[in-house]
């Protein structure tokens, strides 16, 4: 390339960058009002979400995990009525579902509302409950995850129940994981599934074979296998 060439080009680079700064400078200046009110109703908006999560989400979660605790001796003494509806002198889940309705102790408490109906034999009630509860901001116990699949079972949806199983199993608790998975292969079964159910039962075997569940495992894989 030529040296003439050369200042040519950076020429011309110069001049565009030059035009740009003073078309966006021209930008500014006819939208400068607009652009200034923008700003400020976003930082408006940024302080009145951290205001009201400050001053208000933060302290009704802590009034309504309060009360929740009373629920919660209530579940363990089976009185499951008074959990959902209070004794008189505490509020019970159903209270603390309406009042605290944007706090993660209402998503628990929508949890607690479940097994309580399912304890109760009310599974449409405890699913409806069930299905409340924000998944994404509240860690449930792979117990419950299973205590959710049994209801669907009940109410003989067995998808559901599956899904729900296997996300108990996901936690891989020694416990409560081959338990979840010998109830996902029963309903993979059920619905015909043998390839999906062997697939449940290899696994109880294969990485909990310590537990009650893997006795009898080799005959269940036995069984899906001449199935298929």
């Amino acid at each position: 390339m030529s040296k003439k060439k050369q200042n040519i080009e950076e020429t011309d680079g110069l001049e565009n960058v030059e035009k740009a700064v003073s078309t966006g400078e021209q930008f500014l200046e006819k939208y400068k009002k607009q652009i200034i009110i923008c700003m400020s109703v976003v930082l408006v908006v940024a302080i009145g979400i951290v205001l009201f999560r400050t001053q208000y989400i933060i302290p009704r979660n802590t009034d309504a995990a309060t009360k929740l605790s009373n629920c919660i001796y209530y579940i363990e003494q089976d009185s499951f009525n008074l959990a959902l509806n209070g004794d008189g002198l505490n509020e019970g889940l159903l209270d603390i579902i309406d009042e605290y309705g944007m706090t993660k102790t209402a998503d628990l408490a929508n949890i607690y509302a479940g097994i309580c109906y399912y304890n109760m034999k009310d599974y449409q009630t405890a699913c409806t409950y069930f299905e409340k509860f924000d998944k994404e901001s509240v860690n449930i116990t792979p117990a419950n995850y299973t205590i959710i699949g049994d209801c669907y079972v009940q109410l003989d949806d067995l998808n559901n129940a599956i899904k729900y199983f296997e996300k108990a199993a996901k936690q891989e608790n020694d416990l409560t994981a081959p338990r979840a998975l010998n109830k996902a292969g029963i309903c993979y079964e059920k619905l015909g599934n043998y390839a999906k159910a062997e697939e449940c039962y290899q696994m109880i075997k294969d990485k909990y074979f310590n537990s009650s569940y893997a006795s009898e495992i080799d005959k269940k894989i036995e069984h899906c296998r001449s199935k298929k």
